[in-house]
């Protein structure tokens, strides 16, 4: 058991650690307000009084309080209970410390199950118990937050070796295909591109056609319940879709064939004269020719459209190839990873 003379040690270190610590008062009593902020302040505590919860959340928008010192009755009796909820969502790390001017054990409760980690009696000879619990809570709460700080350093750590794990990797891959005589940038690009085209008109797959580009193979589709099918049944590197098409809309066909073929280039496209080209993917559009007036402007793009497709393809294989390698440890990765938000949110 320890002695008076050692706890008093251990209350004045902590003090000494908690000079200039913030502590919010809500509670419409000014006498009670100028009583706590002497009685605070003289613990070296930097003391901050409001009559208005709506000012004090205000307030917890703009400023860290490590404690927030909350008055059941203010406004209106056991309004401090909404009070405290409200503090706890707009500032978790803060501890709550609820005054109450009557024993009630219900309201209690209320404040404790809203987050309120003690509840005072307003009473002269609670003081020094405030006192103390204020000094407490405020250890509590610098302490949550330096937790917080080294959890979202190690996420960003744990972050940041994924991803050079990863990279390391896909060079131990790629050079793996050297020394097996493959080039790893043009994986596949001796098979031929094979390109789907959506259109009613089949104006531009013919263009595409008659130039007889090397290495792309084209096929025409008039209809977006065409195109589907085909995606289904055969396997596509590019597929363009026009914008308008007798059955369904080409944006919709692009998503659902998208949501198939996640590594297919999907495009879809507005005819010459006055035209344009736009790759899509999942969060956003990428144009490719922004005024398509001659055939020609996309021909001279295929390479490009190829290449695109690739590089997804060397994306997924070393996705596939990293979870063949290390599956223990990207389940171990996900379960910590869930464990610091869940840590960091405090759900």
């Amino acid at each position: 058991m320890s002695s008076p003379d050692s706890s008093n040690s251990r209350m004045l270190s902590t003090v000494r650690e908690l000079v200039g610590a913030e502590i919010l008062v809500i509670d419409q009593d000014e006498r009670v307000t100028k009583g706590i902020t002497k009685l605070l302040s003289a613990a070296s505590l930097h003391v901050t009084t409001v009559a208005d919860p709506a000012a004090a959340l205000d307030l917890l928008d703009k400023r860290f309080f490590s404690v927030v010192v909350v008055d059941l009755d203010t406004p209106t009796p056991n309004a401090g209970v909404q009070t405290t909820a409200a503090v706890k969502e707009r500032s978790p790390t803060s501890m709550v410390v609820a005054l109450t001017p009557r024993k009630s054990y219900a309201d209690a409760v209320e404040a404790i199950r809203a987050g309120a980690m003690d509840v005072i009696l307003k009473d002269p000879e609670s003081v020094g118990y405030l006192r103390q619990r204020v000094i407490e809570a405020a250890g509590r709460s610098v302490d949550n937050r330096e937790v917080n700080s080294v959890l979202a350093d190690v996420r960003e750590s744990h972050e940041e070796f994924l991803k050079r794990f990863m990279d390391a990797e896909r060079r131990a891959l790629d050079l793996s295909d050297r020394l097996a005589g493959r080039d790893p940038q043009k994986g596949s690009s001796g098979e031929m591109v094979r390109v789907l085209m959506v259109e009613p008109t089949e104006q531009l797959g013919a263009a595409l056609r008659g130039s007889n580009p090397r290495g792309f193979e084209f096929e025409t589709v008039p209809t977006g319940g065409q195109a589907l099918d085909h995606c289904t049944s055969q396997r596509f590197q590019i597929v363009m879709v026009a914008e308008v098409l007798p059955d369904l809309p080409g944006s919709m066909v692009v998503r659902s064939i998208k949501t198939q073929n996640p590594e297919m280039v999907a495009i879809i496209f507005r005819p010459p004269p006055g035209g344009h080209v736009d790759i899509v993917e999942s969060t956003r559009t990428i144009p490719v020719v922004e005024q398509l007036d001659d055939p020609a402007q996309l021909l001279g793009r295929l390479d490009e459209l190829a290449e695109a497709f690739r590089a997804k393809s060397r994306e997924r294989r070393y996705a596939q190839a990293f979870r063949e390698r290390h599956y223990d440890f990207l389940r171990k990765y996900v379960e910590l990873k869930s464990k610091i938000d869940r840590a960091l949110t405090g759900e």
